[in-house]
């Protein structure tokens, strides 16, 4: 016969066992019904087929210009202004869960140190894509042949080569029968009636001074007093050209090239008593070069890139200038917004590429998109969808004009757009107007 006690004890033991039981059947109930944890995206991109310079975490990328040799003056800020964009985009995750990783390469200034630079790019270091920031050409071809992505400006792949994206529109040097009136049109407005039309030698001032050349004598009012374009780079004694502007009578001057060049032929100018009606500086954007010049660029027509210029109410422009400034950088090198614009492009065509980017794929979708303006840090919207009066669209209509006084580079109020753009062979306007 069981005591008490023992039916008690018995009790307490069988609830106990059961109690754990129930216990253990919880947790393994809790177990089976915990959901299973979302793939990564380094998971989920591991799926995508290869293709150059993209692993499931990383997309390498690189900017291409002069850091060294005669050139590199005027790219000041351009590389550091793409890392900064890229920096941004990585702050932010990355594209599809992949971080950027970012390289530059030193063109030299010359063809055969670019071709150098290139294959290293591409061969060894394995580039998805290039932010081209030079005035030297050689590499193209090759970028074109293989279909590597390119973003940049002003080399005359951007109006004709497919893998080819110019951040402010088709470039016209591919054609330089082809040619702009913005310019001309607002020394016009300015009193100039006679043009002394300079530039420096590269392969890209002298395809505008070229282009100039063809233009004027379609525009009503204007003629060519005077041709240089052979001016060497960078600071230098421009005492004979100063006499010859001066001999020749012209009352307002276009100047393409090097910026220290500009400010040599201005101050020579000014010793020698001449006082233009107007004169345009092509990518003088910053006010401090204008506390090196004593005055001799009063009244100069500044000019970016083809960017908004610092100092407009723009947010894009805040925002990109306040990053600049909090990096360090000089935010009005008129260099440094279209290393800035070449990086973001090659993000943009990453975007629209889809999860599983490759270079045919970004090729592709970039050539679909209609409205881009660097999030507004360009005055206008560009299409990249060709053709245009070019195989690759239509070059930018809008002009942002600045007016140097004193040390400061004051900002038109607002862009000037309508450029008509002229095919110099018969006078026709193709474009504007």
């Amino acid at each position: 016969m069981v005591s008490p006690h023992q039916v008690r004890k018995r009790t307490v033991v069988l609830a106990a066992g059961a109690s754990a039981s129930l216990l253990f059947a919880g947790f393994a109930g809790s177990a089976a019904a915990a959901p299973t944890p979302a793939p990564t995206a380094a998971t989920s991109n591991a799926s995508c087929p290869a293709t150059p310079g993209v692993t499931a975490t990383t997309i390498n990328v690189g900017w291409i210009g002069p850091k060294t040799g005669a050139a590199s003056a005027n790219y000041i800020g351009s590389s550091e202004a793409s890392q900064l964009r890229i920096d941004q985009e990585n702050a932010k995750g990355g594209i599809n869960g992949r971080k950027l990783v970012y390289k530059v390469y030193d063109d030299q200034s010359n063809g055969s140190g670019q071709i150098t630079a290139m294959q290293k790019a591409v061969q060894s270091d394995n580039v998805f894509g290039l932010n081209a920031q030079t005035a030297t050409t050689s590499m193209y071809p090759t970028l074109k042949d293989q279909g590597i992505p390119v973003t940049g400006f002003n080399n005359p792949a951007f109006g004709t080569d497919r893998n080819a994206f110019g951040v402010t529109g088709a470039t016209v040097s591919s054609n330089p029968a082809i040619a702009s009136t913005g310019v001309l049109e607002k020394l016009k407005q300015m009193g100039v009636t006679k043009v002394a039309n300079i530039n420096h030698i590269s392969t890209g001032a002298s395809a505008a001074g070229n282009a100039t050349a063809g233009l004027i004598p379609f525009v009503g009012g204007l003629t060519q007093a005077l041709r240089i374009s052979d001016e060497p780079q960078g600071t230098h004694d421009a005492t004979s050209t100063a006499l010859r502007i001066k001999n020749s009578g012209a009352d307002g001057a276009i100047i393409v090239g090097f910026i220290d060049g500009a400010i040599s032929i201005m101050s020579a100018l000014k010793q020698q008593g001449v006082t233009l009606k107007g004169v345009s500086i092509v990518g003088l954007s910053d006010p401090s070069v204008l506390r090196t010049a004593n005055g001799a660029l009063d009244g100069a027509l500044g000019t970016t890139y083809g960017s908004v210029p610092v100092g407009v109410n723009n947010r894009a422009v805040k925002t990109y200038a306040a990053g600049m400034k909090a990096a360090g950088l000089n935010p009005y090198s008129s260099a440094a917004p279209m290393g800035f614009l070449g990086a973001d492009l090659l993000i943009k065509g990453l975007k629209v590429a889809g999860k599983c980017p490759t270079r045919a794929s970004f090729i592709s979708a970039l050539r679909n998109v209609t409205n881009y303006d660097g999030g507004g840090l360009v005055p206008e919207k560009i299409s990249f969808k060709g053709p245009g009066i070019l195989p690759n669209g239509n070059p930018a209509v809008c002009n942002w004009f600045m007016i140097a006084k004193g040390t400061d580079l004051v900002p038109d109020a607002k862009p000037t757009c309508g450029a008509k753009y002229i095919d110099t062979s018969s006078g026709k306007v193709i474009l504007g107007g």
